[in-house]
Formats: C-alpha cells, sequence, structure tokens
C-alpha cells in the first residue's frame, strides 16, 4: 500500500513493529496508523460487541484508531510516532489498568508546573496558526504557537513526514511549497514551537492547561489566537464503522505525509472540491478509483455567474479544479453527481459500498442504487468548526443552519466577544485555507496592537492588501458554494440500528426511545443514553442529536442545543493533571 510517487525519496531505514504479535515493516517518522495501513491492518480496536474499527478522522479527533502499545493501552495511532522495536496489539474492550512495569503517558506533577507568559499564544499549526504567530512575532511580539501534531502545516499545509524528502523543490507541488515557506517564515522569527502538545483546559483566556512534553503545563497570555481549525462531518449511514471507510482528510493525510494508500480499489463521496483533489492525487499514485459520488448537481447553465466570479477571484483553484476533472474523466472514473453513499457492506473491513442518486431535496430516488466493490470509501461532506477552547472561554457563537454548525462571532479583527481573543481560520466560520491565512495575518497583527506595538511600515502595508485578498478569497468560497450547494443532511440516511454515536454505541433507535420517553435536550439524551460520552466527547454525534432533538421538539437550535463544554476537552492521563496531596 505504499506509494512512493516521483521526485520522492525514502531518507530513513526500514525498521521492525509487531502487531498482535505479526512481525511489520515500518519506518521511523511516520504514525503507527500509516504504518498499519500500510501493511494492510485496518482493524485496530475492538468494541463490546467485538466488532473492528479503524482509523476515520485521521487527525486524533475520533480516537477510533486506538491501540495498545507495549502494554500502555488508548493510544491513539494516527498521533504516534513509530519505532523500532514496537508491541502493538489490538485495543480490547475494555482494557485493563497497565502493570507496574509499564511506562505511564505523563509524568504527575511534582513541584510547580512550569508556567508560560507569552505576548501572544497560538493555537493551532495550520495556515491561520503559522501566519498569526507569523504577523504578530514581525510586530515584536513573543510568540509561542501550541499543536497537537508531531510537525507543522494542519490539515492543509501537511508536510511529507521525515521520512520522505523530495529530490528537488520542482517534485513539490504548491501546497506543499506554500506550507514549508511559511513554517520556514514562523521559524526565522523566533516563535517557539509547541509540537505534541495537547490543550486538555481553557479556564480563561490567561488560563490554557496543557500537555506538552508529557507534563501538564500552563499558558498566561498576554492576548490569545484561536486557529484550532475544523474536522469532518460525520453523516452516519449502515457499515459507516467498518475498517476502511474513513473521511477524505483522513486519506489525504495518509497519502500526502506517508505516502501510503487508503487501499487499492477506492470510492471517493461526498460534496465539495477536496474529494474531487484527492481522487485525483490517489489516481496519479496508482491507485484504483471506481468512482467519485459527489452530492450536488453537474454544473448547468446557472452557475455560469457564480462560476464566473469563482474563476475571477481564483483562476488558479478553478483551472485546478478543471484539471482534475479532466485526468478524472480521462482515466474511465465515473462522476456521479447528485449520488451519495447509503451502504458500505463488509464483516472485519470495507468490501463493498452502495450509492444512491437523491434528488435536489436530498431525497433517494428508488431503483438508482449502485453497488461497488473496494477496500476503502473516502467520504466528506463538509466541516464542522472546532469550539472546543472558544466556547468553554465564553466567546458567543450562533448557529448557521446554512452551514449546519455554530459560528463563533468576531470583529473586523478577528477579534471576539472576549476581549484578548481571537479567531482565524476553519475555526472561526469555514472559509478555507486561502481565506485562513488572511485571517491569521489579521488576527497576528491586532493582537500585537492590543499589546500597544507598532507595526513595522513594511507590515502595515502588507495588512492592507492582506485585507483585500481575505475579501477576494471570500468572494471566491461563497462563489464555489453556490455551485456546490446541496441539501444538508443529518441522519436521514441511518437504519434504526445505525450507530449515530460512534464512541458509546448508541443507535438512532436508541436515541429516538429517548426522546419519544419525553426527554427534550442533547444533555437528557446523553444522561439516558451514553450518546456523546465518548472519547470524542460528541464531536461527531453531537450535531446529529441537536438536530434530532431540535425536530422532536419543535425548537430551533442554538448554541445551547449543543453538549455543555467542559475539561477535560479531550482525553488526558490522569497522572498528568493529578497531584497526590501532601504528607500531615
Amino acid at each position: 500500500m505504499r506509494v512512493i510517487g516521483d521526485g520522492i525519496q525514502t531518507v530513513t531505514e526500514e525498521i521492525e513493529i509487531t502487531f498482535d504479535g505479526e512481525t511489520l515493516k515500518a519506518y521511523e517518522g511516520e504514525t503507527v496508523a500509516a504504518s498499519l495501513t500500510a501493511a494492510g491492518k485496518l482493524g485496530l480496536r475492538e468494541t463490546k460487541d467485538g466488532t473492528k474499527r479503524g482509523i476515520f478522522c485521521g487527525m486524533g479527533v475520533c480516537n477510533e484508531c486506538l491501540v495498545s502499545i507495549d502494554g500502555q493501552q488508548n493510544i491513539r495511532a494516527c498521533m504516534t510516532g513509530a519505532r523500532a522495536g514496537m508491541r502493538i496489539e489490538t485495543q480490547k474492550y475494555p482494557g485493563a489498568i497497565p502493570g507496574p512495569d509499564v511506562p505511564i503517558l505523563a509524568e504527575p506533577p511534582s513541584g510547580e508546573i512550569p508556567v508560560h507568559r507569552p505576548d501572544v499564544l497560538v493555537i493551532g499549526g495550520g495556515p491561520a496558526g503559522l501566519s498569526a504567530a507569523y504577523a504578530a512575532a514581525s510586530a515584536g511580539a513573543e510568540v509561542m504557537l501550541i499543536d497537537e501534531r508531531p510537525a507543522l502545516g494542519g490539515q492543509f499545509y501537511k508536510q511529507l513526514s521525515k521520512v520522505y524528502s523530495f529530490a528537488n523543490d520542482g517534485a513539490m507541488d504548491k501546497q506543499f511549497r506554500a506550507g514549508r515557506d511559511l513554517i520556514e517564515m514562523v521559524r526565522a522569527k523566533g516563535v517557539k514551537v509547541f509540537s505534541e502538545a495537547l490543550v486538555w483546559g481553557a479556564f480563561g483566556p490567561q488560563e490554557i492547561a496543557v500537555i506538552a512534553d508529557g507534563i501538564s503545563q500552563l499558558f498566561e497570555p498576554k492576548q490569545l489566537v484561536l486557529a484550532t481549525g475544523a474536522y469532518e462531518r460525520g453523516l452516519p449511514v449502515p457499515g459507516w464503522t467498518l475498517p476502511g471507510f474513513m473521511t477524505t482528510g483522513a486519506a489525504q493525510t495518509l497519502l500526502r505525509s506517508y505516502r501510503v494508500a487508503p487501499g487499492r480499489r477506492v470510492l471517493m463521496a461526498g460534496n465539495g472540491p477536496l474529494n474531487l483533489q484527492v481522487a485525483y492525487e490517489l489516481l496519479g499514485a496508482g491507485v484504483e478509483v471506481v468512482a467519485l459520488a459527489e452530492a450536488a448537481k453537474f454544473p448547468n447553465p446557472s452557475d455560469i455567474g457564480p462560476a464566473w466570479t469563482a474563476l475571477n477571484e481564483s483562476p488558479d483553484l478553478m483551472i485546478d479544479g478543471w484539471r482534475y476533472m479532466w485526468r478524472l474523466k480521462r482515466a474511465g472514473v465515473p462522476m456521479l453527481y447528485r449520488h451519495i453513499v447509503v451502504e458500505a457492506q463488509g464483516t472485519d473491513s470495507v468490501k463493498s459500498v452502495t450509492v444512491q442518486k437523491i434528488d435536489r431535496f436530498g431525497k433517494l430516488i428508488e431503483g438508482t442504487q449502485r453497488e461497488f466493490e473496494v477496500d476503502a470509501v473516502c467520504v466528506g461532506y463538509g466541516f464542522q468548526p472546532s469550539a472546543d477552547v472558544s466556547r468553554p472561554l465564553g466567546c458567543k457563537h450562533r448557529y448557521d443552519p446554512d452551514k449546519g454548525s455554530l459560528v463563533i462571532e468576531k470583529d473586523g479583527d478577528c477579534q471576539t466577544s472576549v476581549p484578548g481573543v481571537f479567531v482565524a481560520g476553519d475555526s472561526g466560520g469555514l472559509g478555507g485555507a486561502r481565506a485562513a491565512v488572511e485571517e491569521g495575518f489579521v488576527a497576528g497583527c491586532a493582537a500585537a496592537r492590543n499589546l500597544d506595538r507598532e507595526l513595522p511600515a513594511e507590515i502595515a502595508s502588507e495588512l492592507g492588501a492582506r485585507r483585500r485578498k481575505l475579501a477576494s478569497h471570500r468572494r471566491f468560497q461563497e462563489a464555489l458554494w453556490t455551485i456546490y450547494k446541496t441539501p444538508r443532511m443529518m441522519d436521514e440516511l441511518a437504519a434504526d440500528n445505525t450507530l449515530i454515536c460512534r464512541c458509546e454505541e448508541v443507535s438512532r433507535a436508541a436515541i429516538n426511545e429517548a426522546l419519544e420517553s419525553g426527554t427534550s435536550t442533547v444533555g437528557g439524551v446523553k444522561r439516558q443514553t451514553r450518546a456523546g460520552m465518548g472519547r470524542c466527547q460528541g464531536r461527531y454525534c453531537g450535531p446529529i442529536m441537536a438536530h434530532l432533538v431540535s425536530g422532536s421538539t419543535e425548537s430551533e437550535i442554538e448554541e445551547f442545543s449543543f453538549f455543555a463544554p467542559r475539561p477535560p476537552i479531550k482525553p488526558v492521563p490522569i497522572s498528568a493533571i493529578a497531584r497526590k496531596p501532601p504528607d500531615e
């Protein structure tokens, strides 16, 4: 399943790891998830009924890829680097407490917890976070950047892992190159980067709790920039929990960073140009793309206006899109418009998938089912902004019914309702990577000005140009999503026994039963069914449950229709945050 690609060379030596006693080849510097996928090992953990789960989000959000490593359980394979001699085992349900000979994941606090007091703290190392850090540092501010991943770049600017290198600059595409350049600019400004750092608590703008370098640390910044990005929406269908059924972003991470294919026969499905790009990249890597199912209609004359606007604002992106389509068409890949995945079939992993045509209202059209034999299904039906940190801080949000998500309120400088807290990029409203870069720059400059830092002349001049680019990118996004507009679906494709909450294995029928019993809030459903209590903390099931509660109670969705935010934001080892009481 490895696909090195033209102009890419391996620069590290092979290592050996074991998975359930079987010796496998891997590379130090790639993730455990990439190593196992390359070896065709897709089922990574077992649920309480014995079924297998595998990679789903590929970015540390869903916790479906948990494995046991060297006796330590509940390790995210997609966020953990492979090491020589690593002993990996399928994560069994419900797990067990490691013995005394197993190293702990994080050291208990001893003495004073390290406290950092930068001028500006940026959370997130993607396009928006990198750009914000660069701008603030250019104005003379002391900047620290926290990122949960091993390497900077985020989902869009993800770079090659250290296993590989490009033979020359010409082998890079513009996405790799732009990310590399921005990362180098940030490092050149002296920004202190905390990689593999997990934010677990946001108790105030000057009280951000983080686990970094295996210990709990506290950040007390004067200004805070949130650039936490977004994650792909979950659209429950029968079979969506099978190993081999993953998000488009997970497939792209495997391919672009680790040169591993998600499968040999892959069906792409969803809504939007990312699916088109990843289908093109998989095809170029030698993967058989059996079809691309796009939920939107085929572009028609009514789209001429939006298409012209999009072309005028970002001609290179439109040309890229046409190039992707032409390459897929030339390869004979069926382009199925107004089609959607309705079921995946298989036992221990995906073996086939069924797609079906929908009408303009999103209703399934009888007699239009098509089945494809596959070993991977990659789906992308849009994104949910990550509000993990902004909501606990008390930043004001509103529900956007068109986007089907909460959107944080911000002013023209990207400052939220909480003074000194800024938001940039997709965590602030799903505007695309190019808009994220410009928003980050605006936010970084505004944070520096709040500190009474005078912007250097070249930065002040660049700020005006960045604002104009931001307006252009927003016009492009509006036009693009006019072309790709499709009815937003939530639970419509789920059967009664389809799991809505993947973590706690709560079905649609169980949620409806709770609602029929008189429960009228997502919190009530959570207490009655455990939906939302799992390791992903309702990130995938929460929006769907809010929709179901809204329909049951005939109420409008707003910020408090969702689960209440509370620490820990993500699962953390209790050893990292619990201190023994002093001896009396």
